[in-house]
């Protein structure tokens, strides 16, 4: 059994090495599962968050740093709260970057741990 430290990690670096198979395992088609984005949209639903994160996986120019600000797990809820700050190229090729809140949260369902929620608030 892996605990919520552990898994949370495992996520992050899911995403740092722009693993779409890896980042799946997070992710359950029954549970509805939202992400909300820096800009305030938001992606709803299985298909749709893999899809959004196949694309973002395929841009090679960006970077995202993590600092933990806050964790709390239960048996069967964890919750993250991190600093974010996001590299990467405009349209034009400029860098530029973001910073940002992330606010995570997970469920365990069968000794595993679902990615339930994930919004991104801008500072």
């Amino acid at each position: 059994m892996t605990n919520f430290e552990e898994v949370l990690a495992m996520h992050l670096q899911s995403i740092k090495d722009r693993n779409i198979s890896k980042f799946s395992e997070f992710l359950h088609p029954s549970e509805n599962s939202i992400i909300i984005l820096p800009n305030g949209s938001m992606i709803e639903g299985y298909e749709n968050i893999i899809d959004f994160h196949k694309t973002w996986f395929e841009d090679t120019d960006w970077r995202m740093d993590t600092t933990i600000v806050d964790i709390f797990a239960t048996n069967d809820m964890g919750y993250a709260l991190l600093n974010v700050i996001y590299h990467d190229l405009n349209e034009e090729g400029q860098p530029y970057e973001m910073k940002y809140f992330l606010s995570l949260l997970f469920k365990k369902t069968n000794d595993k741990w679902i990615l339930l929620r994930d919004q991104n608030t801008l500072k």
